[in-house]
């Protein structure tokens, strides 16, 4: 009895129809596409992106006490604090437990911004210097 179920539904092509069906039905709604590089991609409200370091709003001083919790905090060892302030993006795990131990108020120094094109053609590019985390990373284009 299965062999000849099996066999109608082979000739009649069963399976085919319902994928078919599968597919009808969600053929009207609408493509979820973004043109990007002309459309980004919104975030979600605790998106962690890359690390940017703030400034006062009315002064536009810097707001970082160089107080090197956040060098000591980060799980990947990727922050250095001597006479300059490197950010090593290329070992970061994006945790964002640097951007939670800043001891400054109201404005926090450091914070996880809303940016994903991490994308470099070099490794050198990957190590951001502190005049890059104010102002971020400018986008690389591709050209053949």
């Amino acid at each position: 009895m299965q062999t000849v179920a099996r066999w109608l539904r082979t000739i009649f092509l069963v399976d085919l129809i319902r994928g078919l069906w599968v597919t009808a039905r969600y053929t009207p709604q609408p493509a979820f596409t973004f043109q990007y590089p002309a459309e980004r991609r919104p975030v979600a409200p605790r998106f962690r992106g890359l690390l940017r370091l703030q400034v006062e709003p009315e002064t536009g001083a810097a707001t970082c006490i160089v107080c090197d919790q956040c060098a000591r905090v980060c799980p990947d060892d990727l922050i250095e604090i001597l006479d300059y302030f490197d950010f090593n993006l290329s070992r970061c795990s994006f945790c964002g437990l640097c951007a939670e131990v800043c001891p400054t108020r109201p404005v926090k120094a450091l914070i996880m911004s809303e940016d994903y094109e991490l994308g470099t053609y070099t490794r050198d590019r990957q190590i951001l210097r502190i005049d890059e985390m104010y102002d971020g990373v400018p986008i690389e284009h591709y050209v053949r």
